[in-house]
């Protein structure tokens, strides 16, 4: 007996090749789109995404489901996003919309509605190992997506499928023109979606309005260099809209909420071989009771470094890697991996 497949459909290639792989693998498929925002975040806001999906399942002839979500995600998503920059982090929004959206409430609608299996176009490899479905990175490690699905709880994985693991993306756009898809050549979507143009700090002044606190630009030696525009304006490793005439190029190293200061030094200052995680998760093994080493990316397009993980107290851990990273921001994503098997991860703090 054929099984169902609920596919997350958002309107791109991606997904819209997908939901051709499994049809064409037999799996009674389905569409599902979730909406999440509309101009009430992004002003002039085209629900183009929405309309196109239910185009691209009618042109293939599977039943599609739109579920507005919009008030999780402004809950959820936009929350936390708020939240970060208000505690002096840079956050990750996608790893959050992940879990509980998309592989949250989206995928808990499908389950609801009969599915047996839920199906993205994320560019991940799943795998049985042993009675655990795991996920792999993609076989083009360019297009590797596996970093933003480190907070997934075993349970939400142990009925993912991956149709485009193994493909890159031009496989994929002449996949799509061999099926005739008007979304064959459509441009990738963008990293934040709600932030198109890529202005965070407007986007905050706009949603979360608020007064930014000027305060002192302080040198890692303790010499005050100047006035900073207020902590939401900045994040960690950033060189360019400082501001500041120094004798070399100066970075941010940190930021001192407490005393609402702008840590800045060389580019030297920015490497480090150890930091701490909060907010652990481990799909592909049970959480670990002592060290173990592994390879970890602190952000997407990080190098991978090897490391020891240790367990502390309240959830937390500590890494050491054993070649210095660089520019370790907090609110960001570490990642663990053995191999191509994604381990897990944490938020760095």
């Amino acid at each position: 007996m054929s099984k169902k497949c609920f596919v997350a459909v958002s309107g791109g290639v991606d997904s819209a090749v997908a939901l051709a792989l499994l049809k064409e693998q037999c799996f009674i498929t389905e569409g599902i789109t979730m909406t999440t925002f509309g101009s009430e975040l992004v002003p002039n806001y085209n629900p183009q995404e929405a309309e196109d999906a239910k185009k691209l399942c009618e042109k293939m002839g599977v039943p599609h489901h739109l579920v507005d979500l919009k008030d999780l995600f402004r809950q959820k998503v936009i929350g936390d996003f708020i939240n970060a920059y208000e505690m002096g982090e840079t956050p990750n929004p996608c790893v959050v919309c992940n879990k509980c959206l998309k592989f949250g409430a989206l995928a808990d609608y499908a389950y609801n509605q009969g599915a047996d299996v839920y199906a993205t176009g994320h560019y991940v490899r799943t795998s049985l190992c042993g009675d655990r479905r795991v996920i792999l990175r993609a076989a083009d490690l360019n297009k590797d997506q596996s970093y933003v699905l480190w907070s997934l709880t075993a349970e939400q994985i142990s009925k993912f499928h991956a149709p485009l693991g193994e493909y890159s993306k031009n496989q994929v756009r002449e996949i799509a023109e061999g099926l005739g898809l008007e979304v064959a050549h459509k441009g990738d979507s963008q990293d934040i979606c709600f932030i198109p143009d890529g202005d965070y700090r407007a986007f905050l002044n706009r949603i979360a309005p608020k007064t930014d606190e000027q305060g002192d630009f302080v040198h890692t030696n303790g010499k005050t260099l100047g006035k900073h525009l207020g902590q939401r304006s900045y994040t960690i490793g950033q060189r360019k809209g400082l501001g500041i005439a120094y004798t070399e190029p100066l970075y941010v190293i940190s930021r001192d909420m407490a005393k609402n200061q702008i840590i800045l030094g060389s580019n030297e200052d920015l490497f480090t071989t150890r930091f701490t995680l909060r907010e652990a998760n481990f799909s592909a093994l049970d959480y670990p009771k002592g060290d173990f080493r592994c390879q970890v990316r602190i952000r997407y397009r990080a190098p991978y470094v090897d490391c020891v993980v240790s367990p502390l107290e309240n959830g937390m851990l500590s890494v050491e890697t054993f070649e210095p990273v660089r520019a370790v921001t907090p609110g960001q994503s570490a990642v663990f991996y053995d191999g191509d098997t994604l381990l897990g991860g944490g938020i760095i703090c």
